[in-house]
């Protein structure tokens, strides 16, 4: 846990580095230039059963920029579940560019059901996966809305406590393949007038990453990722908001990066990775409404498929959920506590309970 402060209080020096010149001197605004905040969490999720932690978050803007954020998190779970990650991302003064990423380390013992979109939950098995992940992108901001640049990840995966009889006993890639390396580009369009809780703008980002043994990876393989997101304002704080989501990877692609189904962010009320494959398309709608001062409501849906190649993805067999949820404010920033319940073909709810939106 020290080390996970001392890498949080370092990124936090990091960006002060950026805002050399200094925050703005006016003190209707300087709260929202310059917030802090760390809540204890406690949470419940199919994957993870009862847990706690602690998140934090410091959120501050260079001169003339946009908002930056340094993001961490470390929590443990009932199931013996440690993840401790940091993310920032930041803006330098005068938006010249941008920087973002993440630190991750996990000790997460899992489920595996299989790879395709048809895998039974007889198909369950047991693992651990003990993995640290760094990723960096830096992007040059063009004309005030479009970003493109170059993105490096290092990655290792140790994949612990399967059976011997089971399915990733056999040749499933990434099993006994440990470290991932990879170098590629990302090209975003952000015009979005707040990054935490939109009322109107878009957000689109394609990345292209390269994973070869040129760069030190045990495997060769290539992932294409893109994210559309839109936010309509229909009257006052009610908002719409929409997501197309698509993954797309080829090569020898280990079965912990393959594209999924499920989780906080991609088709609530799936279990994370219940669906895995080689391609992966979803879209997602929300509808937002303000209930209170510092109290918001949501309705949302998804649907998506998983196949091994993107011409084999079929609406006609892709899978629902939907739900609900609640949304309080913590900051001035916009920045909420999300609790969300959702229903999928498996006839039960799944429960959700963290920071900021799935999209």
């Amino acid at each position: 846990m020290r080390y996970f402060l001392k890498v949080t209080l370092a990124l936090v020096a990091v960006s002060q580095f950026f805002c050399i010149n200094g925050f703005g001197h006016n003190s209707d605004t300087l709260k929202a230039q310059r917030y802090f905040i760390a809540l204890p969490v406690a949470f419940y999720g199919e994957e993870t059963s009862w847990g706690g932690g602690i998140s934090g978050a410091y959120y501050f803007r260079c001169k003339n920029s946009r908002v930056s954020l340094v993001q961490g998190t470390a929590l443990y779970t009932l199931k013996n579940q440690v993840s401790l990650w940091i993310s920032p991302k930041i803006y330098t003064k005068d938006e010249t560019a941008f920087y973002s990423g993440h630190i991750k380390a996990n000790h997460f013992p899992n489920k595996f059901f299989g790879i395709g979109r048809n895998t039974a939950d007889s198909l369950e098995e047991n693992y651990t996966s003990n993995d640290f992940s760094v990723l960096l992108e830096r992007q040059k901001i063009l004309f005030g809305r479009i970003m493109v640049g170059m993105q490096g990840n290092f990655s290792y995966y140790s994949t612990d406590d399967y059976k011997a009889t089971g399915a990733l006993a056999t040749n499933i890639s990434g099993v006994k393949e440990k470290m991932r390396n990879g170098l590629g580009v990302v090209l975003t369009w952000e015009n979005r007038e707040n990054q935490f809780y939109p009322f109107i703008g878009e957000f689109y980002k394609v990345s292209l990453m390269v994973y070869s043994k040129i760069f030190g990876s045990e495997l060769n393989f290539t992932q294409l990722k893109i994210d559309l997101r839109n936010y309509y304002n229909i009257f006052d704080e009610h908002v719409f908001a929409l997501q197309f989501l698509a993954n797309l990877s080829w090569g020898n692609v280990p079965f912990q990066q393959m594209p999924m189904l499920g989780g906080a962010d991609v088709m609530r009320g799936y279990y994370q990775g219940r669906y895995r494959d080689k391609a992966m398309a979803c879209v997602q709608g929300e509808y937002r409404f303000p209930i209170y001062k510092w109290l918001k409501g949501t309705f949302f849906g998804s649907v998506g498929d998983v196949a091994p190649y993107f011409d084999k993805l079929d609406i006609a067999r892709s899978k629902v959920a939907y739900g609900g949820g609640l949304r309080i404010r913590v900051n001035p920033l916009r920045v909420n506590l999300r609790l969300d319940a959702a229903y999928s073909d498996r006839n039960e709810f799944a429960y959700y309970f963290t920071v900021t939106e799935a999209f």
